[in-house]
Order: C-alpha cells, then sequence, then structure tokens
C-alpha cells in the first residue's frame, strides 16, 4: 500500500498570491481607464453628456476628480475676456482645476484663451463643442477661436473628469 501525502499551501502564501491577483487588477483597470486621449473625445461621445451623466451642469463647471489633487473644488470660478484690439482674450490657469472654470464671451468676436501648463488629469484640455484637443504638458497653450454665437460651450480635462463652460453672450 502507497502512502498519499497531502500538501497543505500555508496560509501566509495564499494570502501573497490573493494580494498579488488585487494589485494586478488594479493596474490592469488604470491602464485600461488612462489610456489614450481619453474616449470622451472619441468620435460619437460627448464629455458634456459624461458631465451630465453624472448630475453636473454649467454650475458644476470645474468638478473635482478623484485622480489627481489638482482638480479644483467645483466651485464656479467666473472670468470675462477682455477685448484687445480686434480679439478677446483670458487666461485660464490650470494648476488647481480651472480657473476661471466658467467664461465669458462676447458673440461674435474671435477669441484667444490661454490654457496654462498642466499636469496629471490637467494635462490636456478638450472641447468637442468647439472641436480642439490640447497638450498642457509642454507648457502654455493659445486656442484661437472664431467668432462664435450666443450659447454654451463645454471644455474638459483630456480624461473628462474636469469640466468648465464657455458662455457667449
Amino acid at each position: 500500500m502507497s502512502a498519499t501525502k497531502t500538501v497543505q499551501t500555508p496560509t501566509a502564501v495564499r494570502a501573497a498570491l490573493v494580494a498579488i491577483l488585487i494589485v494586478a487588477a488594479f493596474f490592469a483597470a488604470y491602464r485600461i481607464t488612462s489610456g489614450t486621449p481619453s474616449a470622451a473625445f472619441a468620435e460619437g461621445s460627448d464629455a458634456v453628456a459624461t458631465q451630465a451623466a453624472f448630475g453636473g451642469d454649467a454650475a458644476d463647471a470645474g468638478a473635482a476628480c478623484a485622480c489627481c489633487g489638482n482638480a479644483g473644488t467645483g466651485e464656479p470660478i467666473e472670468g470675462a475676456a477682455v477685448l484687445e484690439g480686434d480679439v478677446q482674450r483670458i487666461t485660464v490657469d490650470t494648476a488647481n482645476g480651472y480657473d476661471p472654470n466658467v467664461i465669458r464671451l462676447a458673440a461674435g468676436v474671435p477669441t484667444e484663451i490661454t490654457f496654462k501648463q498642466g499636469s496629471g488629469c490637467m494635462a490636456e484640455v478638450m472641447s468637442q463643442d468647439l472641436g480642439f484637443f490640447e497638450d498642457l504638458t509642454n507648457g502654455d497653450v493659445t486656442i484661437t477661436l472664431p467668432p462664435l454665437e450666443p450659447g454654451e460651450y463645454g471644455f474638459s480635462c483630456g480624461m473628462a473628469m474636469v469640466f468648465g463652460t464657455i458662455v457667449v453672450e
């Protein structure tokens, strides 16, 4: 008769294997969600719809995101462009969300919006409404817009988690 020996896996080894699987799943999920310049800017998607789906509107325009510490408080911070010659200009700081996150513009006047250099969640700025996507990691970027019709136009970080609104009156 042969003796069968049962091998018991120590609890510490099982716990370590479970921990490794959890860490691997976390990194896989992070990589999937932080890939290319955001699925929110892909054809047929809408960053503003993403904002609305999470209960946001123009009043919530800089809503903080959980992914980074520089996403702002979510409180509306208004700023108006200054008319300089034939162009209205405004600068938006990205150090702690968008400041301002509600930009007021005059209708029918060309616009230049300068977004300050950003990092982390604020490393990119995009607007499906206005058709721009810019990388802010290498320095300030100025967006030149043609004269706009009255209305509201959304913009967001590249991850569509921090939002702003351009109000044209």
